[in-house]
């Protein structure tokens, strides 16, 4: 028995988890393994698909499930089994063929959960694949791979993504999210399906309190759960990740887990 027992910490990686040079200090590498060793539930709830996130797992003390592509894939390593899978589903070919149509030169990717394919490849996808240690897959168009897809990502400069999100969402924001993890990552997922949608799956399927469920993170993918549940936001984060938060905490290069689970100490010491 340890006092975080029952408690749940789910935290984005990049610009939470990771500092600005996507490291995991061993500040806040122990700061997790302190709130593990006291019963807490620490575990993972990150844009990255289970290829982008595999190379980081072995050095986290996860002790649930992680929340894998914005919540579209729940993924148990204890057992070596997906708790759930969402695909792209409804008329997602239908709207990524009127977005490209419109901007034809974007940069774009489509995540299974295994491997990725990149159209119109640019420095954007470059430095994506190199955060990330993917080896992408490059096509021509979405016809020159297998649907379906667990999430897509259009990546270039803001200004243009901007534009896409501003084209995208009168036309197909009924069935689907369009919402910046990053200043040139535009994620595309189904409508309904975020990170907020993973805990509370996540909290039923462990039967856990969801008053006991926390969340961590800094950017417009983590403002599902940043609102849903007490939380805690990176200084470094955008405004509106800080707005939304219970919490602010220092900048991811300044180890704000840490505070985090100091706060945490102070709730349930």
């Amino acid at each position: 028995m340890g006092i975080f027992d029952g408690v749940l910490l789910a935290c984005d990686v990049d610009g939470t988890l990771l500092n600005s040079r996507s490291e995991l200090t061993p500040a806040v590498s122990g700061a997790l393994a302190s709130f593990t060793a006291r019963g807490g539930r620490f575990t993972v709830a990150t844009g990255r698909s289970y290829l982008g996130f595999e190379t980081l797992r072995p050095s986290l003390p996860l002790s649930a499930p992680a929340i894998l592509s914005n919540g579209a894939y729940i993924y148990d390593y204890d057992k070596g089994e997906a708790l759930r899978a969402r695909w792209l589903g409804g008329p997602f070919e239908a709207a990524l063929t009127d977005i490209l149509d419109a901007f034809p030169t974007v940069g774009t990717e489509l995540h299974w959960p295994d491997k990725v394919a990149i159209m119109n490849y640019n420095r954007w996808n470059e430095q994506h694949m190199r955060s990330v240690r993917c080896v992408p897959r490059m096509i021509a168009t979405p016809a020159d791979t297998p649907p379906p897809w667990r999430k897509a990502l259009f990546v270039d400069d803001n200004k243009v993504l901007t534009a896409i999100r501003d084209f995208a969402v009168p036309r197909w924001g009924k069935d689907f999210s369009f919402f910046f993890s990053a200043e040139n990552l535009l994620e595309m997922q189904n409508t309904g399906v975020d990170k907020a949608e993973g805990i509370a799956f996540l909290v039923k399927a462990l039967g856990l309190d969801p008053k006991h469920a926390y969340a961590a993170g800094d950017a417009g993918n983590d403002l599902g759960m940043l609102r849903a549940y007490p939380s805690f936001a990176m200084r470094s984060g955008t405004p509106e990740a800080r707005a939304a938060a219970t919490y602010t905490v220092p900048s991811c290069d300044a180890d704000g887990l840490v505070d985090a689970v100091r706060i945490l100490e102070g709730i349930y010491g």
